[in-house]
């Protein structure tokens, strides 16, 4: 009988795995705990038997509740090497300056969150049993945030897949601003291709107000703990929205100049 997920609806009712991630659960159940584990190793996604990360934070969480010790060190040493692998493709050295740091702070936090959520902070982990992607997309995006990039030099469009296919939710919502409301456009590699290196053809400082709203930034807040694209860049709010909007300018005709030939 698989453990249902602690958080409730608005109408009283519990939130629901994927069927095809409650088949994977039922599934992981039958075999031997060595082999569950043996199968968790696995950590590219295009190896056959790939596990998907949402079954790992399920028996990540029932290994603690059930005190087996072993069992969850070793599940939380394989997430966070997961995790660390789509860090530093999603923050990496060549686009960020101190991105290793960053990468460190971001899986602290992460492992702070597991402790908080064993420690009886019900449901803070329920999301990653749904979509564990789309959370920990999310999560990235918060703590970044929160302690800010120092230096974004291109723009990763791509999130936590190793096959460089899979957009961010954060991308395709900013994305929408400069390519007239259907960001499904990002969904074509050869257009992701196209839009990587207009953007690359941008003056400095526009590609690095496009970079930050790409990774989830907003322009400004009145939250002085939120960290905005003015503080990071040192300038005011109408100085970043006028960057973004020449940049977007720009962005729409190049796109529109490649198309056209």
């Amino acid at each position: 009988m698989l453990e249902p997920l602690k958080q409730k609806k608005k109408d009283g009712t519990s939130y629901e795995r994927p069927p095809e991630i409650e088949a994977w659960l039922k599934k992981l159940e039958t075999v031997e705990v060595a082999e569950r584990l043996r199968q968790f190793a696995t950590l590219s996604r295009k190896s056959i038997g790939y596990v998907p990360s949402e079954a790992l934070v399920y028996f990540l969480r029932r290994a603690w509740a059930d005190r087996m010790e072993g069992d969850f060190e070793k599940i939380f040493r394989i997430l966070m090497k997961r995790i660390e692998q789509s860090l530093c493709s999603a923050i990496s050295d060549s686009r960020m300056a101190g991105a290793r740091g960053i990468r460190e702070e971001i899986m602290n936090r992460f492992a702070e969150r597991i402790a908080k959520d064993c420690k009886g902070r019900t449901g803070l982990l329920d999301f990653y049993e749904i979509r564990f992607d789309k959370a920990f997309a999310a999560f990235r995006t918060s703590t970044l945030r929160q302690i800010g990039p120092t230096v974004v030099d291109t723009v990763p469009l791509g999130s936590d897949e190793d096959d460089g296919l899979e957009i961010s939710a954060e991308v395709e919502a900013a994305a929408s601003d400069f390519l007239g409301g259907d960001p499904e456009k990002l969904d074509d590699p050869a257009f992701r291709l196209e839009l990587t290196a207009a953007i690359d053809c941008l003056p400095d400082d526009q590609k690095q107000v496009i970079g930050l709203l790409l990774q989830g930034f907003q322009i400004d807040s009145k939250d002085k703990n939120i960290m905005t694209i003015a503080r990071i860049l040192q300038c005011d709010e109408r100085t970043v929205r006028n960057r973004r909007d020449r940049a977007c300018k720009a962005l729409k005709a190049i796109l529109q100049e490649e198309n056209a030939q």
